[in-house]
């Protein structure tokens, strides 16, 4: 598709029969090699999307050329001229229905300027040499606008593809709404729940998702080293139980609109996002957070990552913001990797319950969630402009 939009614009900037040429007609050459690319972009388009191109592929309406079999379309005699012209000069031999001979080669093509042969009344004509007995050459004549009717019309079934991908997205999307995502308590625990998700998330989502449910179901299974965490640890799942309920919803009806579909009560305009994709990664982007930027990037390969060279400047970086982190979450006893991350996500969260953002914004003002209640005034405030 990058290759038709580029070509597209070429052909659209490129002048044709400028004088600049005496005799090789070298901006026709480039105009059929580069409409060419066009038309086999559009046919592998159609390939690609399963779309039937008979319609361009067997019509004989524009170049109207049928050949000495009575079987030549508008796509063959295209082929046979570019071919004449620009890509086998030397040798064309494989156009059987349009040849003199079983051999033909092209020395030149070139505009009309009605001085020559005054009876021709073409844009351009190829000069062709054979080698049928008793016939040394032919002249080809080519009308410009039949080229680019020929060429217009093969750009224009470019909306029959996207009709096609719509029609077809339409109806995935459709089966994929009626087919019914297992739901909580049909399970006998809540990380086999995650896991199916995880399933359908793939499915639905396609599996290069960036917020997959295998972080969410390693931290539902973590067995905190220093239990005065595990307080803590609940808030942000429960928070992550929340919105998962959303992110149900949104698997289900495969769409991210609405407080039923992303749990944002409260969204900010412009921003297609989500409750859960919100807590995935927790930011409130205070002042004092951002100063940490760079070292919660680094830390982040603790979550992923086995090189042992990124682990060790992770934890450097961990060493340097745990001023900051400490003041929400406990780091003595920690012992693997992902217990580090983890804790990390929790004091993320826990600080964002603080301050004016999309999670303080939307998570419900209940101690299920959050260490300590708002007050209506800190309420008022975190929804105010200033």
């Amino acid at each position: 598709m990058d290759r038709l939009d580029d070509t597209v614009y070429y052909l659209n900037k490129l002048k044709l029969n400028t004088g600049k040429y005496s005799r090789s007609a070298f901006d026709f050459y480039d105009f059929m090699n580069a409409s060419s690319v066009v038309v086999d972009c559009i046919k592998e388009l159609a390939k690609i999307f399963n779309v039937p191109n008979d319609i361009i592929k067997e019509s004989i309406d524009i170049l109207g050329e049928l050949g000495n079999d009575g079987k030549g379309t508008d796509e063959k005699y295209f082929e046979y001229l570019r071919s004449l012209c620009s890509v086998h000069p030397v040798e064309t031999s494989r156009h059987k229905r349009y040849q003199a001979n079983d051999f033909e080669c092209s020395p030149f093509a070139i505009w009309n300027d009605g001085e020559i042969w005054r009876n021709d009344d073409c844009d351009i004509y190829a000069v062709v040499y054979t080698n049928k007995d008793g016939d040394s050459n032919k002249r080809v004549a080519i009308y410009i606008s039949q080229i680019f009717e020929y060429v217009k019309t093969r750009l224009e079934f470019v909306a029959e593809i996207t009709n096609a991908i719509d029609q077809y997205q339409k109806q995935v999307i459709s089966d994929l709404r009626n087919r019914s995502i297992k739901k909580e308590e049909e399970f006998d625990n809540y990380v086999d729940y995650l896991k199916n998700l995880n399933k359908e998330l793939e499915e639905r989502d396609g599996s290069e998702t960036f917020y997959p449910f295998d972080y969410i179901i390693n931290l539902f299974e973590l067995k905190l080293s220093n239990l005065r965490n595990q307080n803590k640890l609940n808030l942000y799942l429960n928070a992550l139980k929340y919105a998962i309920t959303f992110e149900h919803n949104r698997l289900q009806n495969m769409s991210w609109t609405g407080f039923h579909n992303n749990g944002l009560l409260y969204p900010e305009e412009n921003v297609e996002t989500s409750l859960y994709i919100e807590l995935y990664a927790p930011r409130s982007w205070s002042a004092e957070q951002r100063k940490y930027g760079y070292n919660f990037e680094k830390i982040g390969c603790l979550s992923y990552d086995t090189n042992y060279s990124n682990k060790r400047w992770a934890y450097i970086q961990l060493k340097g913001a745990l001023s900051f982190l400490e003041k929400y979450v406990l780091f003595e006893g920690a012992k693997d990797d992902f217990e580090h991350y983890a804790l990390v996500q929790v004091a993320l969260y826990l600080e964002c319950l603080e301050h004016k953002c999309l999670i303080n914004k939307n998570i419900p003002n209940d101690l299920k969630y959050r260490e300590r209640l708002l007050s209506d005034d800190e309420r008022k405030k975190i929804f105010t402009d200033k």
